[in-house]
């Protein structure tokens, strides 16, 4: 396999590249001669001239490409023209196929291209090239990952020069299609190709639900609606800008087990939900996320390595978009070390398209690295050609840095006040029964404790209650559980009313049928005559149903040198002593 590889910046330089190709092979036998173009500001017109031109030179040429967000020559960005890679291969055959796609013609794409990978004899890999813009990419590739398991499949969406436009195209032969695919077969036992992808993104954050989403309309996280989750955390609003600002926080998700990314394009204004550049399955954990540019630069020398390792005649990098605005007028840093192995070319996709086990998965904000070779490993072939430097003012690079600081500042700040409100949320709930809402035995145990420490310290008055509903298991074997709960939230509430009469009173319950009072400041003999008015007044409450149900109490008072254990032996002493005389009223013992 040879790879010539060529920045093409007038169509009329075409013609010098392709004899010195034909002057470089001359006298020897190939199988196949593949022309890739990824065209960057080319129209339909000029790459029309362009196929012809290699027509000319190689007639039995086979001819494939997409337009690009910019391509990839020699490891470095390319803004104009289009590049042509040329493969020659030796004994790998290599077809091209243009399918095109009607008007929710989807399925039959997806069919037609699982029909030619299984057709198509001894068959290593296959290369797709689609408009993901303008057709439902989902369906297409989930159909035609149902083709034979054992090929590789890899590929990318083509894209406009604007990043968020939609003049997208894909070619094969003098064909160009602005809605279909171009499918490359490649057979051969002699041809080995190795593709892998770096991400470097990070989660941001907390797992959201995308509960509401519609093909690939995001409308809501957490029944939040998406553009909202985007304003309230990371300050971008539903504006012209929302593209611009977003582009660092694309939306990070599982896929088959995958890690992927999905970027998101627009912002409705009115109902705040979000166009993503590819779809999510309906209740898929999601994260916001954003690039770190040291695990970004670790992951792509983690793909270098790999590369490196497999020695390759020929590397193709098919670059999301966004890692170019990302890295603005650094992004050669990332690609050109591939330069260094073998010739590079590729181009700035819309999405990245790989086969992982047996499933074609969609990527974004990834860079996918294609190592092709025929035979064994390859000896490094340096590509040639100068570093470009691309021109960006230092208040570009200024405000892109104050823009990513900013908005995880308000992120950190949003999700701080978050966790405090989920803290106090747990507390309640630590602290609170779940049937009356009011203080469970945890929290009432804490308090009794405080109260006791207290009246010890100060010498303080404190008095302690103890409720218990009569009779109450014979409403739950007469009535049911759940009449039984309605009983226990009814009289709380009777209680409760009653026991906040008393200055700096507390209510719980202590468990089951039984209830807890506290009174910290005041005697039990200054009490007695009110708490039992109150026990009145709550035992003649008609429960709707079942009818009266009284209540017993067993009250105590704090003795200097008390602790936990004697003066609820009182108060539990008290209580035994009203349940065995009668019930339906209060004792005290001093």
């Amino acid at each position: 396999m040879k790879q010539y590889n060529y920045e093409i910046s007038s169509i009329s330089k075409i013609a010098k590249h392709l004899k010195e190709v034909q002057t470089d092979i001359a006298g020897t036998s190939y199988s196949s001669a593949l022309f890739h173009i990824y065209s960057i500001q080319y129209d339909d017109d000029l790459l029309l001239q362009a196929q012809q031109e290699i027509l000319k030179v190689f007639p039995d040429a086979i001819i494939c490409g997409t337009s690009s967000n910019g391509a990839i020559f020699n490891g470095q960005l390319s803004e104009e023209g289009l590049i042509l890679a040329i493969s020659i291969f030796e004994s790998t055959e290599v077809k091209a196929y243009m399918v095109e796609c009607e008007r929710n013609g989807e399925v039959q794409v997806g069919n037609k291209i699982k029909d030619i990978i299984d057709e198509t004899e001894g068959i290593t890999a296959a290369e797709i090239f689609i408009t993901l813009k303008s057709i439902n990419s989902t369906t297409v590739l989930n159909i035609a990952q149902l083709c034979k398991k054992d090929v590789i499949i890899f590929g990318g969406g083509s894209a406009d020069v604007d990043i968020s436009g939609s003049n997208t195209k894909v070619i094969v032969g003098t064909e160009i299609c602005h809605e279909g695919v171009a499918l490359i077969t490649y057979s051969g036992e002699n041809l080995n190709i190795d593709v892998h992808h770096a991400i470097g993104w990070k989660p941001l954050g907390k797992e959201f639900l995308a509960n509401k989403i519609e093909g690939k309309r995001l409308y809501e996280l957490n029944n939040i609606p998406a553009g909202e989750v985007y304003r309230n955390y990371l300050d971008i609003h539903a504006d012209e800008s929302f593209f611009d600002n977003i582009l660092e926080f694309p939306i990070m998700s599982k896929q088959h087990g995958f890690e992927v990314m999905r970027l998101p394009f627009s912002c409705n204004d009115e109902d705040k939900s979000i166009i993503l550049a590819a779809s999510i399955d309906k209740g898929t954990p999601v994260q916001l996320s954003y690039g770190d540019p040291d695990v970004i630069q670790s992951d792509v020398r983690n793909l270098l390595n790999t590369v490196t390792e497999y020695a390759p005649q020929a590397i193709f990098l098919y670059s999301c978009g966004v890692r170019r605005l990302y890295w603005k007028y650094l992004i050669n840093k990332e690609t050109s070390p591939f330069a260094k192995i073998a010739p590079v070319a590729g181009f700035y996709s819309s999405g990245e398209i790989m086969r992982m086990d047996n499933y074609i998965i969609e990527h974004h904000v990834t860079l996918i690295a294609i190592s092709m070779r025929e035979g064994d490993k390859a000896i490094a072939q340096p590509s040639s050609g100068k570093k470009k430097v691309l021109p960006m003012s230092e208040e570009e690079k200024i405000h892109g840095q104050i823009s990513m600081v900013r908005r995880l500042a308000n992120f950190i700040n949003v999700t701080s006040a978050e966790l405090q409100e989920a803290n106090e949320q747990l507390q309640e709930i630590a602290d609170t029964d779940s049937l009356t809402g009011f203080y469970n035995r945890r929290m009432l145990d804490r308090l009794v404790h405080d109260a006791l420490h207290r009246a010890n310290k100060y010498n303080l008055d404190m008095t302690i209650g103890i409720i218990d509903i009569d009779d109450f298991k014979l409403i739950n074997d007469t009535y049911g559980h759940d009449a039984g709960d309605h009983v226990l939230i009814e009289l709380s509430k009777a209680m409760y009313t009653e026991v906040e009469k008393l200055p700096s009173s507390i209510f719980g319950r202590w468990g089951g049928e039984e209830f807890l009072f506290l009174a910290p400041t005041l005697h039990a003999e200054n009490v007695f005559n009110q708490i039992e008015n109150a026990r009145k007044r709550v035992s003649s409450h008609d429960v709707k149903g079942i009818g009266v149900i009284t209540i017993s109490l067993g009250i105590t008072s704090f003795r200097p040198g008390d602790d936990y254990a004697t003066v609820f032996k009182r108060a539990d002493e008290a209580l035994y002593k009203a349940k065995t005389t009668g019930k339906n009223k209060t004792c005290i013992i001093l």
